[in-house]
């Protein structure tokens, strides 16, 4: 009710006793009750009927809207011989006695006299147990809300003395309740505050210091360590794991190892305790001070004998080794929650597995324990050697790829490429496939939009070599995984483009003298070393040329980079030596060590560099030390570097490496023919890539423009969303500026590739933190998509479709931009319109009743009754109008979905998901691969391929923090798929190939097994209108055939380029849309 508080059990009773003393000694005061008056109600329930009872019992009667009051005989004599006099006069006298016993707080403000003398005295006499120290305070203490005086054993007047002396000897009677005893004595201190308190905390700091605890400290140990102290299924290990987690992690020491003996006591686990404890135990009570010292004497002894125990004794505090548990097997894959998926922890083995694997065995048998104590049959499948053989026919089932280091999303993309059934028979064929390079060719070479330098084809060809050893490989191996090369990882990894760069990079860091220092920006260098004989042989002015370098050591960075970017584009006339000259070591600090040949070989050539006359020699060289002599400089570590330069591979954005794939492939490989404007046509850009046309609208008139993609980029920043409104995203309707004007710019597909490559673009920037993250927003998959809709088309009816479309997704941004107003989103305090109007309404209504109370009427403020129900049907509008807009939401959701309904002639398979699991900066990634011919799912995950039992792990939204999400995905031409994707692809060899087979193998590709050539010819993807025909009816979704290579459908007209089966510009045009 507003304006009236709970009251507290005092009141109701000082209010029942003034009605009956009223109704009893002044009857003029003794007047009817309103049943709705809420000071009544507020004691005694809405118009009084909850205690209906009661009050009819003390002789109220209940009128229609009142209640009458007793009305005993005013005439009768006194001392009272009406009976209702004398009962109602009992009924005074035992609410006096309970308005007394209330508590001192709750009595504070009301003026209360003792009507009658206690008896409690005497019966304490009588008892024998009145001679006891009381608390000078009792009237301050709070009242108790547990029986915490009654545990103990005490009442509550009883001096905080006598309370710890009542507590000493619980504890010595009943040591199994320490915990319970301790609680209460806890919890009277704090009830009773001041010196009490402090007499009580003096007992239980002591207690403590005896390593006694209460239920609730038991409670807060489980929290410490991340548990929960009422689950069952937790065990010792658990706990122990935990504990030495925490103990690897923190400076407290004392601390974690006091929780951990709790829960152990708690528990009765002498295990647990032994834990705890110091495992120098002796050393350290002996003097306490000297425990760092006594901890590392045991490892040290450890180390010396090389004793497992007494290392097991270092670690844990046991005199045995033991075998290991499952406490030992996280601490050893160095896994700190227990808490972690399955795929942490497989990310973890794997790390562990890669940089110590002559430990291989022992972390199996950790994955092996951990397997069992989560009962998780994928972990079990994960574990290599004889603890988890795979009984799986190696010839029917795809091989796993080893992580070579950081690089799990470059094995996903090796198994995609390697089961695309046409881009793999290219690879095994590539000598088929590969570029003459000649000046005839080079001169035609154009992919990207721009010419490629022989460098780049030379290197192409190298990776798609390194690629074909890899496949067959993948083909012939009986392993159930093989490992990616170095070369390969490198190759794949980083772009021509970068390599240079990151070469450069590495050899400047790798081969720069150590300095000390320096002064006024000059470096320091250290002692000289030997001098260096000059050969014989070396031409006169070599030693005036390397003065000329070291003088020219001041030439900026920027410099050797123009260098660098340009040297593709000269000539190749200097000799084989300088063609890599950013390998060559520098000399001294020389910062131009990369730059190339021609200027030493010019300034050579005239003894000076440009721009001087005369001999270099006698070039006088004022204010200027004379020049360092060179340190001699170690040869670089091909290993090394090649290995860091993998490294810095992997850092690169994964769809930037797929990109590089695409484009090295299409270097390396000789053009089916040339675009118009140069652009190479091939197998790859026939099977990857697509066309799409965007177009402007603006009042000057419609603008198009057509470019080549390799992927669509689609969005779930902001919310959770389906494929096709991801896709429309991409495509759709949006404002742009043009010029001065606003003009409105959409985009179509007017070629699609068979493999249609979507990218999720999921890593975001929030403007406010200034940082990137990573959106986990679901992306709900379909297995099939239909891209009629997106196709280039002026059928009429198709544009209009799209343009209503359009508007209806217009409408519902408003509807939601509107919705969310009514919610408030953008406030923090949880209140949407209509409850905000309501709050409003209630403190107004609140206000207003201030008059009624005696107590508060002075400070009432006049309320307008119209203002509070101007309020109340605010806010039923706001309420009306948000469930109208989301019922207009929900038919306009419903109208988007259904607008292409009936186009379903274009048909897309979905066939691979890239998963990522982490974020920004970290994470691990695998990827799922769907097998046609045998109709399952296989997840591959580094080196483990396993079959995919429920495909809600794919395809549900999971509902919690940070889940893995997909960021790539892969749909296929339904009609073509037999012959687009083949993930299976084994022929084993029965015996490991010698060494010169293997050799040979990197050379030549007859040892890969049976031809599938025959199975790679095919036919393009259909044209937009070969499969929509205008003689026909537009989204009928018609059954239509792709023609097989020599075979014509029965009614087609004569496509003969359909019926030969080759990749033609033509069929992938749309014909009614102007170039």
């Amino acid at each position: 009710m507003e304006g009236i508080g709970r009251p507290q059990p005092i009141n109701v009773l000082l209010n029942l006793r003034t009605y009956i003393s009223n109704a009893l000694h002044n009857s003029q005061q003794s007047k009817s009750i309103s049943a709705i008056n809420k000071r009544f109600m507020s004691c005694f329930g809405v118009e009084g009927m909850p205690c209906k009872d009661l009050l009819e019992f003390l002789g109220f009667v209940k009128h229609e809207n009142s209640w009458e009051p007793p009305r005993p005989n005013a005439w009768a004599e006194f001392p009272y011989r009406d009976p209702l006099k004398v009962f109602l006069d009992d009924v005074i006298h035992e609410l006096t006695l309970l308005i007394e016993q209330r508590p001192p707080l709750e009595k504070k403000g009301h003026q209360l006299e003792s009507t009658y003398h206690s008896a409690k005295s005497e019966l304490l006499e009588a008892l024998g147990s009145s001679n006891y120290g009381k608390a000078s305070r009792l009237e301050e203490f709070q009242l108790a809300s547990a029986p915490v005086y009654e545990d103990l054993g005490v009442v509550e007047d009883m001096s905080s003395t006598s309370i710890v002396e009542a507590y000493n000897r619980q504890v010595s009677v009943d040591p199994a309740r320490t915990s319970l005893y301790l609680k209460c004595l806890k919890t009277i201190g704090t009830l009773r505050g001041g010196e009490d308190e402090a007499i009580i905390d003096t007992a239980v700091q002591l207690a403590y210091s005896e390593g006694k605890y209460t239920d609730d400290d038991v409670i807060d140990a489980y929290k410490y360590f991340g548990l929960s102290h009422g689950d069952k299924r937790i065990t010792d290990d658990n706990i122990i794991g935990k504990f030495y987690a925490f103990l690897s992690a923190t400076n407290q020491e004392t601390e974690t190892r006091t929780q951990l003996w709790r829960i152990g006591d708690s528990r009765g686990s002498d295990r647990i305790k032994s834990a705890a404890e110091e495992t120098n135990a002796n050393k350290v009570n002996d003097s306490p001070t000297s425990r760092d010292l006594a901890r590392r004497a045991v490892e040290i002894i450890a180390d010396a004998r090389n004793s497992a125990a007494l290392k097991h004794f270092f670690k844990t505090g046991e005199t045995t080794a033991g075998e290991m548990d499952v406490a030992d097997a996280y601490r050893l894959l160095q896994i700190p929650d227990r808490t972690v998926d399955e795929t942490a922890i497989m990310a973890a083995y794997t790390i562990c597995v890669d940089e110590a694997p002559t430990q291989a065995e022992k972390y199996n048998q950790a994955l092996q324990l951990i397997a069992n104590d989560k009962n998780s049959t994928f972990l079990s499948s994960l574990v290599s050697g004889p603890l988890g053989k795979s009984d799986r026919n190696v010839s029917e089932w795809p091989v796993g790829l080893q992580n070579i280091g950081n690089t799990c999303y470059l094995n996903s993309l090796l198994q995609f490429y390697f089961s695309i059934r046409p881009f793999r028979d290219m690879v095994l064929h590539f000598e088929d496939f590969k570029m003459e390079i000649t000046d005839e060719t080079l001169g035609k070479k154009q992919v990207g939009s721009r010419k490629v330098s022989k460098k780049e084809i030379e290197r192409s060809q190298r990776f798609l070599g390194e690629l074909r050893t890899l496949f067959d490989n993948m083909i012939t191996s009986p392993s159930s995984c093989v490992t990616p090369g170095q070369e390969l990882a490198r190759l794949t990894l980083i772009s021509p483009s970068n390599e240079a760069a990151i070469r450069r990079r590495s050899t400047i860091t790798a081969n720069r003298p150590a300095g000390l220092g320096e002064l006024d920006g000059m470096p320091v260098l250290g002692p000289l070393g030997p001098p260096q004989a000059i050969p014989e042989n070396e031409p006169k002015g070599a030693a005036a040329h390397e003065a000329e370098k070291i003088q020219r050591s001041t030439v900026s960075d920027v410099d050797s980079e123009l260098t660098l970017v340009s040297d593709g584009n000269k000539n190749d006339t200097s000799t084989p030596h300088h063609d890599d000259k950013e390998n060559e070591p520098p000399a001294v600090d020389t910062v131009m060590a990369d730059a190339p040949a021609k200027e030493t070989l010019e300034a050579d050539e005239s003894g000076s560099p440009k721009g001087t006359t005369g001999p270099r020699e006698t070039t006088p060289i004022p204010d200027q030390p004379p020049p360092v002599p060179p340190r001699p400089v170690p040869p670089p570590d091909p290993q090394r570097q090649l290995k860091e330069e993998v490294e810095i591979g992997a850092q690169q954005d994964v769809t930037e490496v797929i990109n590089n794939v695409l484009f090295q492939s299409q270097c390396a490989i000789k053009p089916d023919s040339l675009a118009p404007d140069g652009e190479q046509q091939d197998l790859v850009k026939n099977l990857f890539y697509g066309q799409a046309k965007s177009y402007i609208l603006s009042k000057e008139g419609v603008r198009s423009k057509e470019e080549w993609w390799c992927d669509i980029k689609v969005d779930v920043a902001t919310e959770s969303r389906d494929i096709y409104a991801a896709i429309d995203g991409a495509f759709d309707v949006q404002k742009v500026n043009v010029g001065d004007s606003v003009a409105e710019q959409y985009g179509a597909i007017s070629r699609i590739p068979p493999i249609l490559q979507i990218q999720v673009q999921r890593v975001q920037f929030d403007p406010v933190k200034k940082r990137s993250f990573k959106s986990t927003n679901h992306l709900e998959l379909k297995e099939t998509i239909y891209m009629d809709r997106y196709m280039d088309t002026q059928k009429p009816e198709v544009v209009n479709r799209r343009r209503q479309c359009w508007e209806w997704k217009k409408t519902l941004r408003q509807l939601e931009a509107r919705r969310n107003e009514l919610l408030r989103k953008n406030d923090a305090d949880g209140f949407d319109m209509p409850a905000l109007f309501e709050s409003a309404r209630e403190v107004l209504d609140d206000l207003d009743t201030m008059k009624d109370s005696v107590d508060t009427a002075a400070d009432a403020i006049d309320i307008d009754p119209e203002i509070s129900s101007g309020l109340a049907r605010l806010s039923e509008a706001a309420r009306s109008e948000l469930s109208s807009i989301d019922q207009e939401i929900k038919n306009l959701q419903s109208m988007i979905s259904s607008q292409f309904a009936d186009y379903r002639s274009l048909a897309y398979r979905l066939y691979a998901v890239f998963i990522h699991s982490g974020s920004v900066s970290f994470g691990h990634y695998w990827i799922y691969i769907f097998d046609f011919e045998r109709d399952v799912w296989r997840k591959y995950n580094d080196e483990y391929v396993t079959e995919v039992q429920d495909i809600d792990e794919i395809f549900a939204n999971q509902e919690r923090a940070n889940p893995p999400t997909p960021y790539f995905l892969v749909y296929v031409n339904d009609d073509m798929k037999s012959r687009l994707v083949n993930p299976v692809h084994r022929v084993v060899q029965e015996q490991p190939p010698s060494n010169e087979q293997s050799e040979a193998a990197t050379t030549t590709t007859t040892a890969i097994g049976p031809s599938t050539s025959e199975d790679v010819d095919m036919n393009p993807p259909p044209a937009y209108d070969e499969i929509w025909p205008d003689g026909g009816t537009s989204g009928t979704g018609e059954v239509h055939y792709v023609a097989e290579k020599g075979k014509s459908p029965a009614g087609a007209e004569g496509n003969r380029d359909a019926v030969s089966g080759e990749w033609t510009p033509k069929e992938t045009n749309v014909e009614d849309v102007q170039w």
